[in-house]
């Protein structure tokens, strides 16, 4: 029995997704339901990699081998963006509401009721042979794409939607790790899409088996890319699953009550009393030591300072820092050690925040001073 690239590279895949799977599986996480979607999805991927060397090995009927190219390819879609709202907000839940997006597959499995299901044998067969000639297979086929992306850029907006929220509610940059990663698993999916829907425009087009060849292999070598930086990251950020309260809302898609509180207490309460000093500073414990509402206080921020949450807790972070690295009673703490102090947890975020202020960084900043 031989194997050529393309079946070799599907083999490779396959295997290493479902590695990966294993791994999600028995890995000891407070995000399990994530971890499960996310295992749920790679296997999908997996079964239908497979789909270039299985016939080798077993023989599925036409009804089993439509089932699965339809319940596959409508699985993914609906399943990926659960997996994305369920990283973002760690007290998200599977509810029945969840159903409807799963619609377009049940809407596929309809059209191909009367004209593949409920046909004999032989018709299913000549169906299959000519399913992308036929009228049924082109909708679906670029239905699928259409809900495909439709998803996934309603990932996009959920984790752009994610980023303000976090902006304007939290000062600790850890909670950006979940941000950076989706974004990032967004794009290479953006990116593995429009290959596979390039393969099949030119499939319908041209129909030339070696250009199709050569963007299955583009395609397949792609998704090794993707699964070895997927293995990077659970070996190096293991801590990237963490979440936000799903009942946040970013302050222009919630009720604009403003009472007549003066700004300018907040700040001098900001310089008085120094909460930013702690690193795990939020919104809603920032209002509660100023005895107002999260809500009011977020619109403030952000509508009268015209700011977020997390820049303005920064800046007085940034203030109090220039002012001990230019303190000569200061002169023997380490700038790690002033950064810590003055509520930051992470050299990089610090940096980022004191060249954004100061336009130096805080070596050239204790050397100048």
């Amino acid at each position: 029995m031989t194997f050529n690239i393309i079946e070799l590279l599907s083999i490779f895949i396959v295997f290493l997704f479902l590695f990966f799977v294993a791994y999600l599986l028995i890995t000891k996480t407070n995000k399990k339901l994530s971890n499960l979607l996310f295992a749920v999805y790679l296997f999908i991927v997996a079964l239908d990699f497979s789909a270039y060397f299985y016939p080798k090995f077993i023989t599925l009927s036409y009804t089993g081998e439509m089932i699965r190219m339809e319940v596959l390819a409508g699985l993914k879609a609906p399943i990926l963006y659960l997996y994305i709202i369920s990283v973002l907000y760690d007290n998200f839940k599977i509810k029945i509401k969840h159903i409807l997006l799963f619609v377009p597959l049940f809407i596929n499995l309809i059209i191909l009721y009367p004209t593949f299901f409920n046909i004999s044998i032989d018709q299913q067969k000549l169906f299959i042979e000519n399913y992308y000639n036929q009228p049924e297979g082109i909708f679906i086929t670029f239905f699928g794409y259409i809900i495909g992306f439709a998803f996934l850029f309603t990932g996009v907006y959920q984790v752009m939607r994610y980023q303000k929220i976090v902006k304007q509610n939290y000062s600790n940059s850890n909670v950006f790790i979940n941000y950076t990663w989706l974004k990032q698993f967004l794009i290479i999916s953006i990116i593995i899409s429009l290959i596979t829907l390039s393969k099949s425009i030119y499939r319908f087009t041209y129909n030339t088996v070696e250009t199709t060849n050569n963007l299955r292999i583009a395609m397949l070598l792609f998704s090794v890319v993707f699964i070895s930086w997927v293995f990077s990251k659970a070996l190096f950020a293991p801590k990237t699953f963490q979440g936000i309260d799903i009942g946040l809302l970013p302050i222009k898609e919630g009720p604009n009550s403003i009472e007549d509180i003066r700004v300018e207490s907040i700040k001098q309460f900001m310089l008085d009393k120094e909460p930013y000093l702690d690193a795990s500073l939020t919104l809603q414990k920032l209002a509660n030591q100023l005895n107002i509402p999260s809500r009011e206080l977020s619109v403030l921020i952000n509508q009268h300072m015209d700011t977020h949450f997390f820049d303005f807790v920064n800046e007085y972070r940034i203030k109090k820092a220039m002012q001990k690295l230019k303190n000569p009673s200061f002169k023997k703490h380490t700038i790690q050690e002033i950064m810590y102090d003055v509520g930051f947890n992470s050299k990089t975020p610090f940096n980022t925040a004191f060249k954004k202020h100061t336009n130096t960084t805080p070596s050239l900043y204790r050397k100048n001073s």
